[in-house]
């Protein structure tokens, strides 16, 4: 009997084991002489990859079908790769151009021309607990890729999106190292809380700054209600989502490196006098007989460089990305530096057969700044006492200890305090996500969510004897030691069922989530040390602890936030889309009559281009009509607001009791319980229209919408007794937003070796306070905000009933007398009064503008030649007035500090101000603050790779300027404000880090 083996011999059953083994060995020569043939039967196949134009697209992802292999083609569009097979297909996709499988057949060379896709309609966003196809989203929303992202010296991730989204209002007027953007969305919706919309790395709550921009795949924002209402009490100023990378299977590992290095310096300079003017007695300084540059002395060239690595792909059953990004930044005043590294890894692991997909996210930041950042005297601070000292003094005395003049008020040597104040401040955060992702059949797939945020940070600080504060208190020394740590855990899970019939689409999600925050604090200080050498490292040794005045202080709160929520999509025929979902949220901040609040949504979509009688139409390639309604809400700012809680009082006076003889510190109710406490409630309508013409070449999207936020959080008055404290926080006023965003994209000119695309937003919001009071809780429908500093000491704005937030309230100045005296307009009778301090009350002020801008303007250019890149992008503000307090305070001949020059002026044209003219708030200092920037201009030139195209895709240098260039009219340092505190809007306080402008320098290396 014999047998037949794949190498075709004949064996017997009974063999000689000699004959065997050399039948063996020639089994196994013809085999490896298989392997060999096999190996070249695999055959290159090369090409070119251009656009439309006949330009080569950089970049373009090329794989076999069925297999792993892959290649990207260079810079010139060119690739290679090997395939196998009689007919290989091969795969090429291009973000922003559709995907195309060609079968090779016998060739060994192609070119590939990929077609743009020109509505981008199948282009995935990011929406709540999930993505949607942009040809099926009914709702105001934006999304911004990272090849659309702004580029250079970018402080935190928002910046890249800057100007790019209509009503996303992105601002910063500060150069600190450590300064974040402020970031506000469609209007104030709140009296009490904040403006801030809730940020989402990866779908879980974060900060902003935590994430590396360089890491960053997508930006998503959701800006009205009907979007953001699965969010609950966190949607009531919209949703920002951004999504890091996370690699693709099945695709060879890509290393990409990103680094800049930038230099930096005031953007301007305040005009204050000299030393020349000093002793032309314009000033009634003393001649102190040195020459010093104050602002020189605690200033410098600011210097940054930034690092990024990045690596990602994948095989048939793993995707992986993996950062590391490193930053350091010496700030334009001295001892204000930042010092960070973040690193994420982001991997994913498929099984059984990719039913069930395991995916681990952990994100960490770590920075240690200089103390001087945020605590103590502040850089804001260490500016001020440096314009206003006296240029003629010196650093120091003849026997080497700081001047100082203790007996001026807030005049202190700032170089004594930068120098005499030591410390550290280390922060540390941790995301750690993980998600469980079940996918039985195609179109259902269950996924559970959990993740732990961790913040901790430690910040000492020691100011030696040397320091002002001792020479004031006669302590030799003191320090204070700050920890704080912060918690927040995340559990959601989600359920998500699609299927079609016909021309019908549906989707259904259901979910739940769990969110606990815990904060804790703890902090001591002691004075008087036997020696400075201790610092903040022996902090029992000062005899401030022996005496018992040292101080010790620690704090711990918490809350839970727990939601069910649930949302059906359907659309018909590509025509038709509707979006419902509904949330029912608990949380632990709410009165026992109001721990569960209801937040309902629904939107529409009419795709009005897929008509039959639009086919003759054929310019129009999109155009869809939108309309939503949804409800969000806001919970209380601080934790246990709707409970009775009880301070222990242990100094000041009126706090004690006398028990036989003896004061013992008293315990007080410090706040009234209120069972009915809940959410504040956002109620908003949206209209919308998107459209794309002329095969994509010019695109856009119009927005109107109107929301109305009720049962606003405020603290009234109430009366003692019955009550056990003087206030009770409640839900009674309302406010309004009404607005209209425009966005539109074009591409005026096109041709092979030029493309012009911009992109233009505008904005605008109105928010109005309607009511503050009810029948139970009442107070005056007003109230005034933003006081100004020491020693003017008076309100700057007022908030009341009927108008917009962000009034001026103020005195108005109509001229000045001929010895420089302020006249005042009487609002009643219009009569001009000299100013007194008797007219400086409520009786003689009145409305003088408002600080929020009426127009919101971005505008967006990019122009590509060749191999240069060229994108300018600006931004503008219009109708709004900006409080000049730098003038207001120093533009004063009263002032015994050093001035602007321009207080020898005259006021109207009249005469300079009195010297016994006191400093004031009057609408004088009140410009008009329009203006339009150039935030951010960058050349770029992608070079070609050449003999280097085996190991590098994308080789690309840069050189960037950021707040290159302002036009505006404004007088002050510059018009672009934060506006933090809302109340406050339109103030530019003299007090702050002075922007800056900046130059770098970037490269961008891909390897293959």
């Amino acid at each position: 009997m014999k047998t037949i083996y794949p190498s075709g011999l004949f064996l017997s059953r009974r063999r000689n084991p000699v004959d065997f083994g050399i039948r063996a060995r020639t089994l196994f020569m013809v085999l490896c002489l298989c392997c060999s043939l096999s190996s070249f039967a695999q055959r290159a196949i090369t090409g070119t990859v251009t656009d439309q134009s006949g330009a080569p697209l950089p970049g373009v992802s090329i794989t076999e079908k069925g297999t792993t292999t892959g290649a990207v083609s260079d810079f010139d569009g060119n690739f290679t790769l090997y395939v196998g097979g009689q007919s290989p297909v091969l795969i090429f996709s291009y973000m922003g151009f559709e995907t195309q499988e060609i079968t090779m057949g016998n060739r060994s060379s192609l070119q590939v021309q990929m077609q743009e896709d020109v509505t981008s309609l199948s282009e995935v966003i990011v929406i709540g607990y999930g993505t949607q196809e942009k040809k099926d989203v009914t709702s105001a929303v934006a999304s911004i890729k990272s090849e659309e992202f702004l580029v250079g010296k970018i402080q935190d991730a928002s910046e890249l999106v800057k100007g790019k989204v209509a009503g996303l209002v992105i601002t910063k007027s500060s150069g600190s190292p450590d300064a974040s953007s402020n970031i506000m969305l469609r209007g104030v919706t709140t009296l009490t809380g904040n403006v801030n919309p809730l940020i989402l790395i990866d779908g879980v709550p974060g900060d902003i700054n935590t994430v590396a921009p360089e890491n960053i795949e997508s930006i998503d924002v959701l800006k009205d209600a009907s979007a953001a209402a699965i969010y609950g009490t966190r949607g009531a100023n919209g949703v920002i989502f951004i999504t890091t990378r996370s690699g693709t299977r099945e695709r060879p590992a890509t290393v990409n490196y990103v680094g800049y290095t930038s230099i930096s310096d005031f953007y301007k300079k305040a005009d204050f006098m000299n030393v020349s003017d000093i002793r032309a007695g314009k000033t009634s300084y003393n001649d102190r007989g040195a020459e010093t540059d104050w602002l020189d002395a605690v200033t410098r060239t600011g210097f940054m460089h930034n690092h990024s690595l990045n690596i990602d792909g994948g095989t048939k059953t793993t995707a992986y990305s993996g950062n590391v990004s490193y930053r350091y930044e010496d700030g334009t005043i001295k001892k204000s530096n930042n010092d960070q590294i973040r690193v994420q890894l982001n991997l994913s692991q498929y099984f059984l057969d990719n039913m069930l997909k395991v995916n681990i996210n952990v994100l960490k930041d770590y920075r240690t700044l200089t103390p001087n950042n945020a605590e103590s005297e502040g850089l804001n601070n260490i500016y001020r006492k440096a314009v206003i000292r006296n240029p003629t003094a010196p650093v120091y005395t003849q026997d080497g200890d700081w001047d100082e003049e203790l007996d001026r008020y807030q005049y202190y040597n700032p170089v004594a305090i930068l120098d005499e104040l030591v410390g550290e401040d280390e922060r540390e955060k941790t995301n750690m996500i993980g998600n469980i992702t079940f996918k039985p059949v195609d179109n259902w797939e269950t996924n559970l969510m959990l993740s732990n945020n961790l913040y901790n940070k430690k910040y000492a600080t020691y100011t030696t004897s040397r320091y002002y504060t001792s020479k004031v208190t006669g302590f030799a020394g003191s320090a204070y030691i700050f920890h704080e740590d912060r918690k927040q855990k995340t559990l959601e899970l989600t359920s998500n069922y699609k299927f079609n019939l016909d021309k019908h689409r549906f989707s259904v999600l259901g979910g739940y989530s769990y969110i606990y925050e815990r904060y804790s604090n703890f902090s001591v200080s002691n004075s008087d040390f036997p020696t400075d050498a201790y610092k903040y490292n022996n902090i029992t040794a000062g005899d401030l602890l022996k005496e018992g005045r040292a101080g010790m202080n620690s704090f711990k709160e918490d809350n839970t936030l727990i939601g069910f929520f649930g949302r059906v999509s359907y659309g018909f025929d590509n025509k038709y889309n509707i979006l419902a979902s509904i949330r029912r949220e608990g949380s632990s901040k709410f009165g026992d009559n109001h721990k569960w609040g209801l937040f309902p949504a629904v939107s529409a979509g009419w795709t009005i281009s897929n008509e039959g009688f639009m086919e003759s139409l054929k310019w129009v390639d999109n155009l869809k009509l939108r309309a939503g309604y949804g409800v969000t809400g806001q919970r209380p700012l601080n934790n246990y607001s709707s409970l009775t809680t009880f301070q222990f009082n242990n100094s000041g006076t009126g706090n004690y009791y006398n028990k036989e003889g003896e004061w013992i510190p008293s315990i007080r109710v410090a706040q009234n319980p209120n069972p009915d406490l809940k959410w504040e409630k956002t109620a908003e309508i949206n209209v919308g229209v998107d459209f794309t013409l002329f095969e994509g070449r010019l695109s856009g999207a119009l927005d109107v919408y109107n929301k109305k936020t009720t049962d606003l959080i405020y603290q009234y008055n109430v009366p003692v007794p019955p009550n056990l404290a003087n206030t009770t926080l409640a839900n009674v006023g309302s406010i309004s937003n009404k607005g209209v965003e425009v966005m539109i994209n074009a591409i005026p000119v096109k041709n092979d070796d030029f493309q012009w695309n911009t992109t233009l937003t505008l904005s605008h919001n109105r928010s109005k306070l309607l009511s503050m009071s009810n029948d139970l809780y009442k107070t005056e429908d007003y109230r005034d905000e933003a006081f100004a500093g020491d020693p003017i000491s008076v309100p700057t704005h007022r908030v009341e009933v009927g108008r917009a937030i962000g009034d001026f309230w103020g005195m108005k100045s109509v001229g000045v007398t001929e010895d420089g005296i302020w006249l005042i307009e009487d609002p009643q009778t219009g009569e001009a009064l000299t100013y007194s301090t008797s007219l400086n009350n409520n009786s003689y002020r009145q409305y003088l503008g408002n600080g929020f801008p009426k127009v919101y303007l971005g505008l967006n250019n990019t122009f590509r030649y060749k191999n240069f890149d060229l994108n300018m992008q600006m931004s503008g503000q219009f109708g709004f007035k900006i409080l000049n307090e730098q003038r207001m305070y120093y533009e004063n001949n009263s002032i015994q500090y050093n001035r602007l020059r321009s207080a020898a002026d005259p006021v109207y044209g009249i005469a300079p101000l009195s010297p016994s003219q006191a400093q004031a708030f009057v609408s004088y200092y009140l410009e008009k603050g329009d203006f339009l920037k150039f935030d951010n201009v960058t050349l770029g030139y992608n070079v070609n790779v050449g003999k280097l195209e085996k190991y590098l895709s994308v080789l690309r240098v840069y050189c960037s300027a950021q707040n290159f260039l302002t036009i505006t009219g404004y007088k002050g340092m510059d018009p672009e404000l934060a506006n933090r505190n809302f109340y406050a809007a339109g103030n530019d306080f003299r007090d702050k880090y002075p922007t800056i402008r900046s130059l770098t320098l970037g490269l961008n290396v891909t390897f293959k």
